[in-house]
């Protein structure tokens, strides 16, 4: 956020908008695709608050939101790519990596964060993949955000072609973060 000093009355005025805290299924409720002579055109006719805010997004990701609204299920992808700094084609430097997913789980917290690191556990990529305080979950949710989370895992093994990030990411691991993490360590582990 970039602010200016206002002359007369010395306070601060904001500068610029802010769009880096827009989530792209935010932006794309605001948009609908068009089918025009020149192909499909992700059209934004919102005038609410934050209305230039949000074109202004819309200017600079068209193309994620088009793939998006074509496709909602990619929508956590490109989140994560906006959070970790990464683009589809800086995920490919990391295509020959050995990479793993990695679980960070602190009892005292029941705080899970799960994201892609080395064989040193370094964390990779910027951004963790989901960030869970389990002891607020029941089962079943716990159970779709592994889920989900694998899918983003193996979204992004697919955008960087990393064939052993793929096979860390499948759907078998659900039923072991069950029960290795949710079951160990709460009380109720059938709510």
């Amino acid at each position: 956020m970039e602010f200016k000093q206002v002359v007369d009355s010395g306070s601060f005025k904001q500068v610029g908008n802010d769009t880096s805290s827009f989530k792209i299924k935010d932006v794309a409720e605001k948009c609908r695709l068009l089918q025009t002579d020149n192909g499909l055109k992700v059209d934004f006719n919102y005038t609410g608050p934050n209305a230039s805010s949000y074109l202004q997004y819309v200017e600079k990701h068209r193309e994620e939101l088009t793939e998006y609204l074509l496709n909602p299920d990619v929508a956590d992808y490109y989140e994560w790519l906006e959070q970790s700094h990464q683009t589809p084609i800086t995920l490919k430097k990391h295509e020959k990596e050995t990479l793993i997913l990695y679980v960070n789980f602190d009892p005292e917290t029941m705080v899970m964060e799960a994201g892609i690191s080395d064989d040193n556990i370094t964390m990779k990529l910027g951004a963790p993949l989901i960030h869970l305080e389990i002891d607020k979950m029941s089962r079943n949710d716990f159970k779709l955000s592994i889920y989900n989370m694998l899918l983003l895992a193996d979204e992004i093994a697919v955008g960087m072609g990393n064939e052993n990030l793929r096979k860390m990411a499948n759907i078998e691991m659900v039923k072991t973060y069950l029960a290795e993490i949710y079951d160990k360590y709460t009380e109720l582990p059938n709510q």
